[in-house]
């Protein structure tokens, strides 16, 4: 390692690749100055030297009103697809795109296949076509309240089972209460 500090006070300090190679401790009681490093704040190794990470931007979900747990947001490998109780919608240019409004059922599962999407409700079942890329419900595949995507192959849980799970929307309307008091002022 060098450090080189230059007139005005500010310094560099050049981490060679076979210290960076070692990465951090693997345990917090081994002593200093042993060649790992003992704290990465901001920043992660790649390619042998450290960078920093991407800014991460608040997708702007306003538009969806429901409850927790919406919004859903699933990061696929060629779109984001965000879902609320009732409606999917797609990530496109920096602003939510509905694709399909659809009935309401418990929390979403989905899986992707790049362009090809399946996404269930429990009551429910939804694909993006990969061709034309629209969704559509569709009652050639089951519904599932589970479903994983495991080296190409999809395995789903509880599928076309009805009633499972708990219904997650809650009816979050207007309200109107009415107080009542006793006693007397002394």
């Amino acid at each position: 390692m060098a450090v080189n500090i230059n007139s005005d006070g500010s310094f560099t300090l050049s981490i060679g690749a076979d210290s960076l190679s070692k990465g951090l401790r693997p345990s917090s009681k081994l002593p200093r100055n042993n060649g790992y490093l003992t704290t990465c704040d901001g920043a992660v190794g790649s390619d042998e030297t450290l960078t920093t990470l991407d800014e991460i931007t608040r997708i702007a979900t306003d538009t969806i009103t429901d409850v927790f747990p919406y919004p859903q947001i699933f990061v696929f490998t060629n779109m984001i697809i965000i879902c609320s109780s009732t409606t999917i919608y797609e990530w496109v240019s920096g602003s939510l795109v509905s694709k399909l409004v659809t009935t309401a059922g418990s929390t979403w599962v989905a899986v992707d296949y790049h362009d090809f999407v399946y996404l269930s409700n429990g009551t429910v079942a939804v694909i993006r076509n990969a061709t034309d890329k629209t969704y559509e419900e569709t009652t050639d595949l089951p519904t599932s309240m589970a479903a994983c995507n495991f080296n190409g192959q999809m395995f789903i849980g509880a599928p076309d089972l009805s009633g499972l799970g708990a219904n997650l929307t809650i009816n979050a309307g207007s309200g109107t209460t009415t107080l009542t008091g006793t006693g007397e002022w002394t």
